[in-house]
């Protein structure tokens, strides 16, 4: 039985006191992997059809297709024993090497790191971050070749054939929470506990994505829609699945040289962050912070820092346009090609076309336009004292260059412009 802390109580650097106490749950046990080599199979093979085929069986005249053949690429929630975690760690070369150096530059280019690292960023960005914050042992508690294993099978659970949700976009996010966990007033209070927490919340928060929303799920009478009570679906799925992975095998036990009082810190601020990644909370989310900070300018007094994690996490989610103009044109496109395809997958099965799905009437310029304005320039203005001025600065400096390019984009669209794709920002 997989233990998830091993370390005794008698810590000179104790966990601050919570209101909040994290009760454990069971974890299903499985057979092991007997391979000696680690191997995630062919797409097809990730996910078992059994937890869908009697009831794709019974709709089969209904409905085009099962839902489960759609998505059947998805790691199953009730079986990680094809993860066998002995894959070695990518090789970190030069080349790498030079571009981690810039690790704390908003302008990192993560595109660049995975296509050198042979699309294994997840893991090179993770380990980086737990060795700059001094988080492995012998500076801290965390077993070196634990966590490598950890990160390596959390990397091989995203979907590599998801155009936006993978683990490019899931080393993208950690990457960007760093920064701006460490930007503002408040960088200094946070603990290495709640460092560790927020970069596993990071690189798990969207664990295993199937490329669907969560209403996608929902309206199809999906498996995880069915065990999660068509609530924040694939959120919980996520963190989900990544406790499942630790609790699959020791190897992959990152939290083993925790207490059993930080494990339950741990365990709670990571699950708390990853579900706050939900857009339906995410206006509960705002107000939170909101009142929390009316009460208390000071971050760096706050003893409670759960909401602002969770923040911090769901700002570094949204803020890809904030990027380099090359590199949030870039994620609109991987976005609206995910969500296109969501659109087909509606109409195949005549259902409702979601509106920022579908193919015959999105540009994605005015997707992109729309979000920015209704949802990401908010998020900002509330994080401005978690962001700190000078990051800020230069947020909103790439936000700006972006916002003209998609404009100039859904000028040329609306003007009937036949050179311009709507689909895609080049002409």
């Amino acid at each position: 039985m997989v233990r998830f802390w091993g370390r005794g109580p008698n810590r000179n650097s104790a966990p601050r006191k919570r209101s909040l106490v994290c009760s454990f749950w069971p974890f299903d046990r499985h057979k092991k992997s007997s391979s000696d080599t680690y191997r995630v199979s062919d797409p097809s093979e990730t996910h078992s059809k059994r937890s869908l085929r009697s009831s794709s069986k019974s709709h089969s005249k209904k409905r085009q297709g099962s839902v489960s053949d759609l998505i059947d690429t998805v790691v199953n929630t009730r079986d990680l024993s094809h993860l066998s975690f002995s894959r070695p760690p990518p090789r970190v070369t030069s080349a790498v090497r030079e571009q981690l150096a810039k690790i704390d530059d908003w302008d990192f280019d993560i595109f660049d790191l995975s296509i050198k690292t042979a699309g294994r960023p997840l893991y090179t960005v993770c380990m980086a971050m737990m060795e700059k914050e001094g988080l492995l042992e012998p500076s801290w508690v965390i077993n070196r070749q634990k966590a490598e294993r950890f990160f390596v099978a959390v990397e091989a659970t995203y979907k590599g054939t998801n155009h936006y949700h993978n683990s490019t976009h899931a080393a993208d996010v950690a990457q960007a929470a760093m920064i701006i966990l460490k930007a503002g007033p408040n960088s200094l209070n946070f603990t290495k506990l709640e460092v560790f927490s927020l970069i596993c919340a990071a690189a798990v928060h969207d664990l295993g994505h199937p490329g669907f929303t969560n209403d996608f799920l929902i309206n199809t009478q999906h498996a995880n829609a069915i065990t999660y009570n068509d609530r924040s679906v694939n959120e919980n799925f996520h963190v989900s699945c990544a406790f499942r992975i630790v609790s699959q095998s020791e190897e992959t036990n990152i939290f083993s040289g925790l207490t059993r009082a930080e494990y339950v810190v741990a365990r709670r601020l990571i699950v708390n962050a990853v579900l706050a990644t939900d857009m339906t909370q995410h206006m509960r989310l705002l107000d939170a912070f909101s009142q929390g900070y009316a009460q208390q300018p000071d971050l760096a007094s706050w003893r409670d820092t759960d909401v602002l994690l969770q923040l911090v996490l769901h700002t570094a989610d949204l803020c890809n346009p904030c990027r380099q103009i090359e590199f949030s044109i870039k994620w609109g496109e991987l976005i609206c090609k995910e969500f296109l395809e969501q659109g087909d997958a509606e109409a195949q099965r005549q259902l409702p076309v979601t509106p920022m799905c579908d193919r015959e009437s999105v540009i994605v310029s005015t997707n992109q336009l729309r979000f920015i304005q209704y949802l990401l320039k908010p998020t900002l203005e509330v994080c401005r004292p978690i962001l700190g001025t000078a990051l800020l600065n230069v947020i909103l400096g790439h936000l700006q260059e972006t916002e003209a390019r998609w404009s100039e984009h859904e000028r040329r669209v609306r003007s009937g412009d036949s050179r311009v794709d709507p689909h895609l920002y080049m002409w």
